[in-house]
């Protein structure tokens, strides 16, 4: 067993939908991308995520979260209870 200290996973929830990011994403790259589509016309973004290519609908109400959690740390997702709350009927 090696040394899981310092290894971490980032995760991207855009409107409610978590994204796993592969260690190579370059992050900050990937929220210029996002911060440039909210900013313009709804816009089409590319995640690539693991051995799979999701493309997300960017607009200026999108909610997005991106966060890192430490492999070692036992630490889950943050939970958004109020998002489970808000029921159009």
């Amino acid at each position: 067993m090696g040394n899981t200290a310092g290894r971490t996973t980032t995760h991207i929830e855009i409107d409610g939908h978590d994204f796993l990011l592969p260690a190579t994403t370059d992050v900050a790259d990937l929220m210029s991308r996002i911060e440039a589509a909210a900013r313009s016309q709804p816009t089409f973004i590319d995640l690539a995520t693991g051995e799979t290519l999701t493309s997300v609908l960017i607009t200026a109400q999108s909610r997005v979260v991106v966060y890192l959690i430490r492999e070692d740390s036992g630490a889950e997702a943050p939970i958004d209870t109020r998002s489970a709350l808000d029921w159009d009927l």
